[in-house]
């Protein structure tokens, strides 16, 4: 039974030094620095210590300074990292927002071309009806003449897409480069 509260506390503490160790290094600098200054005047107030004692103090704070340092340093470190990961994460984002706009400029390309085969198979459907009806003779001149306006519509409307479809390739180029 002791041997397994002695393994309960030894766990506990464990737990502890690992919620200690993923604090922030900044509450250790200031710890780190007040100490520093705790121990400055300590030495300058006592005018009975002996040199040993003044040396060991000046080595104390040397050691706290270097660990400043060191923390610092670190610190440093850790916020270059993370700008670091930050600007990566921007341009991954960026590409992915590239990757969208080309996928959909290539959608809308499609659209165009499936619009224009989709008139240009109306055009031909417009054309053998007014020829089938000429032959037949069951046409007026008027008509022929409304006949022929619907045409000229739609080859304009054709000719249109045709103009808006080189756009969209133009633009489709141009985010892919």
């Amino acid at each position: 039974m002791l041997s397994s509260f002695q393994f309960f506390v030894a766990q506990n503490t464990t737990n502890d030094t690992i919620k200690l160790a993923t604090k922030t290094t900044i509450t250790t600098v200031t710890t780190v620095k007040d100490t520093i200054i705790k121990v400055v005047p300590q030495a300058t107030t006592t005018a009975a210590a002996t040199d040993a004692e003044k040396e060991a103090l000046k080595k104390e704070a040397k050691i706290l300074n270097a660990k400043m340092k060191e923390e610092k340093k670190a610190l440093k470190e850790a916020k270059k990292k993370e700008l670091e990961e930050k600007e990566f994460e921007k341009k991954q984002a960026a590409f992915e927002k590239q990757q969208d706009k080309i996928l959909s400029g290539e959608r809308d390309v499609n659209k165009l071309k499936t619009k224009i085969a989709n008139e240009e198979k109306s055009l031909t459907r417009n054309k053998e009806k007014l020829d089938s009806k000429k032959s037949k003779g069951k046409l007026s001149s008027t008509d022929i003449e409304k006949e022929n306006i619907k045409i000229s519509k739609q080859q304009i409307k054709i000719n249109k897409l045709n103009a808006d479809l080189v756009k969209e390739e133009e633009k489709l180029s141009k985010l892919r480069n």
